[in-house]
């Protein structure tokens, strides 16, 4: 589990609970005051409307799916990988026998093998060019990279749109207000705190849920480029049966210096 993430929005929700407990009882009302269904309906109801509009269904559908990935981290790191493709380079350098089998197992380094290193040790037991592999991975790295900068790109759209919508609410609300007044209506100051609420409520989708939930998808992506290229680049050394020891210098360059390894001697 990302524990930045989950402490970020626990703290965040303790503290303006806290905070808004303390304003509703230095004003003498209950805090509930807070609470409206009609906001709630407009603000997420409409902004997800909107997003629709602008992508296609399946996209927005696809968000939900994307929590997941919001609150979870890798079981592994880029060490790991690093180790992973430093014993699939031994095998080669044995023979393609001893790189078939080393495919057919689990890592010992991490619970799972990356796909693009498994596909690229598949072309070169295939016997593919060097340059092939390296077109292969890298369009498959290049159209990962758009499906998940969409996926960021319609999480932003929830954050621009969810705060108009919380304008839309407040308009509705002070018309009905007016309205009200027209008609004899004496209860200005509670419509007007509802009619505020949906502002409330948009500003807080967006600057508390959906556009730091694209912020987050951004920066996984920009881990992920990182990896791509270090995957992309451990394949083709394993494709020149370059020694373990040269391919591990060479791919700590894509690693930050704490998870840096050398080759015990």
């Amino acid at each position: 589990m990302n524990l930045g993430t989950i402490i970020g929005l626990v703290l965040g929700m303790a503290l303006i609970g806290f905070a808004s407990y303390l304003g509703a009882s230095n004003a003498g009302v209950p805090i509930t005051s807070l609470w409206d269904t009609t906001s709630v309906l407009i603000v997420i109801g409409g902004s997800l409307a909107a997003t629709a509009i602008a992508f296609k269904m399946s996209k927005v559908v696809h968000l939900f799916k994307l929590l997941k990935m919001i609150f979870q981290d890798d079981n592994f790191t880029l060490g790991d990988v690093v180790d992973d493709i430093c014993a699939l380079s031994e095998a080669y350098r044995k023979s393609r026998k001893d790189l078939e089998t080393a495919l057919e197992g689990t890592p010992e380094s991490m619970p799972f093998r990356m796909h693009a290193v498994r596909d690229g040790c598949e072309l070169i037991l295939g016997g593919t060019k060097i340059d092939d592999i390296e077109s292969f991975l890298d369009n498959n790295a290049a159209y990962r990279d758009l499906r998940e900068r969409e996926d960021v790109n319609v999480m932003k759209t929830l954050g621009t749109y969810s705060p108009a919508f919380g304008m839309i609410g407040t308009l509705i609300g002070l018309i009905f207000m007016l309205a009200g007044m027209g008609s004899g209506g004496d209860d200005i100051g509670g419509a007007m705190a509802v009619a505020l609420i949906t502002t409330l409520y948009g500003a807080f989708a967006a600057n508390f849920l959906f556009l730091p939930f694209a912020d987050k998808l951004k920066g996984k992506n920009e881990a992920k480029k990182v990896e791509d290229a270090l995957t992309t680049a451990g394949v083709l050394l394993i494709a020149q049966k370059k020694h373990p020891i040269e391919i591990r210098d060479s791919l700590n360059a894509y690693l930050p210096p704490a998870l840096r390894k050398k080759e015990e001697e």
